[in-house]
């Protein structure tokens, strides 16, 4: 993993755990990790992208064939897929697309990504935000 510069299916599969959980201050310290560890934010952008587009393939059992991975990681997309939304999975696609384009631009491109991460994190409230009924309360509810 370390002489092909390449990211570790685990690290995306606990990102999005963390994503899911709404988890920040998880989510940053794993960023920090991989970043310690000689990794570059846009292969890491890159790869948490294809991570979500993944997990969508995973969605359904048809279309689980067109992931080139070994049986095992192929059970994990599964699994994990069942645990996020179409919803956030494109949203976070989208997002993660976005930080790409304006990294290489950047003047602080960790920023980007952290930016690009705490958004991702916050997609479940969204969601459930916007799928929540509003309740009117009158002012003789206290009463």
């Amino acid at each position: 993993m370390d002489n092909l510069n390449i990211l570790d299916y685990d690290y995306y599969f606990n990102i999005t755990g963390s994503l899911l959980k709404e988890d920040t201050a998880k989510v940053l310290l794993f960023f920090d990790e991989i970043l310690s560890r000689g990794f570059d934010g846009a292969h890491f952008i890159a790869g948490l992208s294809e991570h979500f587009r993944n997990l969508l393939v995973g969605k359904d059992q048809s279309t689980l064939k067109l992931l080139e991975v070994s049986e095992g990681i192929k059970t994990k997309y599964l699994q994990q897929s069942q645990q996020a939304s179409v919803s956030f999975l494109l949203s976070a696609m989208n997002i993660a697309n976005q930080c790409d384009i304006s990294y290489k631009l950047s003047k602080n491109q960790r920023l980007q990504v952290e930016l690009a991460l705490l958004k991702m994190c916050h997609l479940p409230s969204v969601f459930n935000l916007a799928t929540t009924p509003l309740t009117v309360t009158s002012a003789t509810d206290g009463d």
